[in-house]
């Protein structure tokens, strides 16, 4: 099982077995940890606050129930899995919970955990039984980001420092470009809008799982390549005791968040093809006018790919982490990280 352990700084952990089983340890201000000679002959886990995740691989022809809940989740025993982690800045759940316990292959989508706000640190350990017939027990993790935005509402519509019922009236329910009878402002149907229905209001995006929000917008996206401090990690159950790997560097994004409008080839990544693309003189066309060789050197290459990270980072189109890795779940207000 996996287990995630949390200090000054929150940690958590992981397990995995045959079946596959996964341990989030949670964040606290206080931790007792096991001295390291102990977590070297122990189960490999820190001792103190954590959250349980257990991952269980099953029979192609398992019947799996998605019901919210619990602390499993259940994917194929052969095969390659999504298994998608979601924290939420502004959600108020204070526990390791399971959106959905199935892998795509028993319900068509992912399986999610969502994590309460905070740092982490991660670890894993592969359970069940060891080799049998030169048959590996083995599993493999790698990091992707699949989604990140933040809460752009402004809820102070009428700019006079209070949010209240004024503000709500105000607002553009349904995404039309006007405020008329068609918004429904009396969120809890009760045929009165007041201060009951402006707390609805407020939590809104803190029960949001996901970017698909029609008043959410993304902070840019992210390279996908080298985005992780750690890229991977496989582990393989072999005889004896199986002790706890601190995976806790796969969840380091070391990338670049980047406006969506500088991916000039739409490939998800920012590169010196998207460079040679821009206008960069603004008149409205690509071509000999535009001053790609940033460095003057008569060639368009990774030196001139950097010189024009470092201009729009000035301009705030680009925060770059590759040499100062972020907690993934610190790229936004909402962020979905996953597993394959």
């Amino acid at each position: 099982m996996k287990k995630i352990f949390k200090r000054p700084f929150t940690m958590a952990a992981l397990v995995i077995t045959v079946a596959i089983t996964f341990s989030l340890a949670s964040t606290s201000t206080a931790s007792a940890a096991k001295p390291v000679e102990v977590v070297e002959w122990s189960n490999g886990f820190p001792s103190g606050p954590h959250y349980n995740l257990n991952i269980h691989g099953k029979k192609a022809d398992y019947t799996c129930d998605s019901e919210p809940g619990g602390g499993s989740i259940f994917v194929p025993e052969y095969g390659t899995s999504e298994i998608q982690y979601i924290q939420n800045k502004k959600s108020s759940i204070t526990e390791l919970t399971v959106r959905d316990k199935c892998a795509e292959q028993f319900d068509g989508d992912a399986a999610q955990v969502q994590l309460p706000k905070g740092k982490y640190q991660v670890y894993a350990r592969i359970l069940a039984k060891p080799t049998k017939h030169d048959e590996p027990r083995e599993v493999s993790f790698f990091p992707k980001l699949i989604e990140a935005c933040d809460d752009v509402t402004d809820y102070d519509i009428n700019g006079d420092g209070v949010i209240d019922v004024n503000d709500l009236l105000l607002t553009d329910m349904n995404g039309d470009g006007v405020v008329d009878a068609l918004d429904d402002h009396d969120l809890n149907d009760d045929g009165n809008v007041d201060q009951l229905d402006v707390d609805i209001w407020l939590e809104t995006f803190g029960d949001l799982i996901s970017c698909t929000d029609s008043d959410l917008i993304a902070p840019g996206m992210v390279n996908d390549t080298d985005a992780f401090t750690q890229d991977g990690q496989s582990l393989e159950r072999t005889k004896g005791k199986s002790k706890a790997v601190n995976i806790s560097e796969m969840f380091m994004y070391s990338g670049i968040v980047f406006d969506t409008s500088l991916d000039q080839d739409l490939d998800g990544d920012l590169y010196v093809d998207d460079l040679l693309l821009t206008d960069m003189n603004g008149d409205g066309v690509i071509d000999e006018l535009d001053n790609h060789d940033i460095n003057g050197d008569g060639v368009v290459d990774v030196v001139d790919f950097e010189l024009w990270l470092d201009m729009l980072e000035i301009e705030g189109l680009v925060i770059d982490y590759r040499t100062d890795p972020i907690w993934v779940f610190d790229l936004a207000d909402l962020v979905v990280y996953g597993w394959d």
